[in-house]
């Protein structure tokens, strides 16, 4: 019996209801007495005549009125900011969740759509707008900070033919790699994706912005190859990592570029 007044006492929504009923009760049974207080003075208690108490009666009703609407918004209010403190605390943690699942989706994925990619190239008309399309939608779908095509020139080196958020100086000429020289070179000449999740020091120039100006931090580089011929080579820069699944499907489906 004890045991189950204590496992009573301990439910708090259970505890709330009694003390609700409780309330009530106790209303009605004050409200009663209220209402045959005078009959009671007058036949229990020998007074004469109880018209000459009507304003300590209504008086006495005001002010117990008052005491028991004020208990009532008081228990109300309790109840009412428990229960907003559970939706607070309920909605805190679905917050927490979905911003970890935000990061994590960040961070590790998000789909290459080689369709898009496809549909893209397919708008742009002359040869030079398809690169530039494809470049652009890759960046698009890795939301690259900067990206940069190089293409294969007849005397074996690569040049950059296009740029996405890309600024030259005035009178710079666009870089240029021989196969195996610098990150390029070396994509070119082993036909290998290469990612780095460090950048050396002064690697990438500022991304910039109306609002501001950052470096990258990681870097994905990858050959565009028809069968084992390299035809270029993209350079993309991110602020976020790239799954393996994303660069698994990026280097899967950048074989269509060679059909421009």
């Amino acid at each position: 019996m004890i045991e189950q007044i204590q496992q009573f006492f301990k439910d708090s929504h259970k505890v709330n209801r009694l003390v609700t009923v409780c309330f009530f009760g106790f209303l009605l049974l004050a409200v009663y007495f209220l209402a045959t207080l005078k009959y009671d003075l007058v036949f229990k208690g020998g007074m004469i005549d109880s018209h000459r108490a009507d304003f300590i009666f209504i008086r006495l009703f005001i002010v117990i009125g008052l005491v028991f609407a004020f208990s009532y918004l008081a228990l109300h209010y309790t109840r009412l900011s428990k229960k907003e403190v559970i939706v607070y605390l309920d909605k805190k943690t679905e917050n927490i969740h979905s911003a970890a699942q935000k990061a994590d989706h960040t961070h590790t994925s998000s789909h290459f759509a080689v369709p898009l990619l496809h549909e893209k190239i397919k708008e742009a008309k002359s040869k030079e707008e398809k690169w530039q399309a494809a470049l652009n939608n890759i960046c698009h779908q890795l939301h690259a900070g900067q990206g940069a095509l190089y293409q294969l020139e007849k005397d074996k080196s690569l040049s950059m033919t296009h740029g996405f958020a890309l600024v030259l100086n005035e009178g710079e000429t666009p870089p240029s790699f021989q196969a195996g020289e610098g990150l390029i070179g070396q994509v070119a000449a082993t036909a290998k994706s290469l990612y780095l999740d460090e950048l050396p020091e002064g690697y990438a120039a500022r991304i910039g912005s109306g609002l501001g100006n950052a470096l990258p931090k990681y870097l994905f580089i990858f050959p565009i190859k028809k069968e084992n011929n390299v035809l270029g080579v993209i350079e993309i820069a991110t602020f976020s990592a790239l799954s393996e699944a994303v660069k698994k499907q990026v280097e899967e489906g950048i074989g269509i570029l060679s059909e421009i």
